[in-house]
Formats: structure tokens, sequence, C-alpha cells
């Protein structure tokens, strides 16, 4: 394979990656798709106990006709018309609830997958702040860096040396925070803090040290 394929896919790859870390991040449009779900599953559960009460009110009626007129719906026996329209009256109340708790069940996952979608947007946000924050202090330190290359400049050997150890120093814990606020960004919304004190310690040290460059 040629060194222009192997960077086409080099950069394919790549690009694969940051489209799926965008593809899992959740949005507002996320959260007000997940409310609009319970929303619908909730009308769905009203509409659908308004029809379930409907229809045992009509067995219930069928069958108080039934023990009024003492009329034989069915068959010759003039009971057989009551007791066939109450069982069916007691069929029709339980078909109706073992819908509803069917449908009262789909409300209560809408309503967790709302919940934690919901949850989700809230710590992205949470985490995006923290990281920007964090970003702030490594800016702070390129700052410092670019004036300790600028000092070096006039500096004798001794003062280029203790420089340009004084940029080590800033670069490493630069670089050091730069690899805590990746994992903290690559780690799922609800566990990112998991990775917040190692980033909070890192950006204080590089803040202490940065300020040191007069």
């Amino acid at each position: 394979m040629t060194g222009r394929c192997l960077t086409f896919w080099a950069c394919a790859i790549a690009l694969s990656a940051v489209l799926g870390m965008g593809c899992n991040k959740t949005t507002r449009e996320d959260v007000t798709a997940a409310r609009n779900k319970v929303n619908r599953e909730e009308r769905k559960l009203d509409e659908m106990k308004r029809e379930d009460a409907r229809a045992i009110k009509e067995e219930k009626d069928e069958a108080k006709e039934a023990r009024t007129t003492n009329k034989p719906i069915v068959g010759d026996d003039p009971n057989e018309g009551v007791v066939e329209e109450e069982r069916e009256a007691r069929q029709e109340a339980e078909r109706a609830r073992q819908r509803e708790a069917k449908q009262a069940e789909k409300v209560a996952d809408a309503k967790r997958e709302a919940k934690t979608t919901e949850d989700k947007l809230a710590g992205q946000v949470e985490r995006d702040k923290f990281a920007a924050d964090a970003r702030m202090h490594i800016d702070h330190a390129n700052r410092s860096i670019e004036k300790l290359q600028a000092n070096r400049n006039a500096a004798d050997d001794d003062g280029k040396k203790a420089i340009d150890d004084q940029i080590k120093q800033l670069k490493d814990k630069r670089d050091f925070l730069e690899k805590k606020i990746d994992d903290m960004e690559a780690a799922d919304a609800q566990r990112w803090q998991d990775h917040k004190d190692a980033a909070s310690k890192a950006a204080a040290e590089l803040h202490e040290l940065a300020n040191k460059v007069s």
C-alpha cells in the first residue's frame, strides 16, 4: 500500500472516531424526544383507560339488563344469560387490567429513559464546563512558556539552562493536565467525575507553576 493510501486510511479512521464520539453525545434534542415519548405513552394509557371504562360499562349494563329481564340470552336456561353476561363483564375487566398494566410499564420505562437522558446531558454540561475551565490553565501555561522563551534569548548560558528546565516543567505539567482532561472527556458522562480530582490537582499545580513566571 502506498504512503498516500496509508495517509488516506489514517485520516478516515480518525474521522470515524470523531464522528463516533459525536453520535454518542447526548443532546437537548435527545432530552426533548425522551420527554415527548413519556407524554405519548401517558396519553395512550389515558385513552386506553377511557376506552376500557366504556367497554366494561357496556358489559356491566348488559349483565344488569340480563338480571333485570331474566332473559335467556344463551340457550334455554333462563339463568344462563345472566351467568354469561356477568362472566363476560369479569373477563373484559381482567383484559382491561392486563392491557393497562402493560401500558403503565411502558410509561414507567419511558420515564426512566427520560431521567437517564436528562442526567447524561446534565453530566455532559457540567463536564464540558469543567474541561473548559481546566483548559484556561493550559492557555495560561502556554503564555508563560512564550514569555520564558522570549526571556531565554537575552539570558546567559546558565540562565538559558534554568529557563529550559522551567519550560520543561511547565510543558510536562501542561501535557499531564491535557491527558487528564482527555481521560475525563472520554469517560461516560455519568462517570466523568471519577477523573475530576486528578484533573483538578493537575490544574492547580500547573497554575501555581505558571504563576512563578515573571
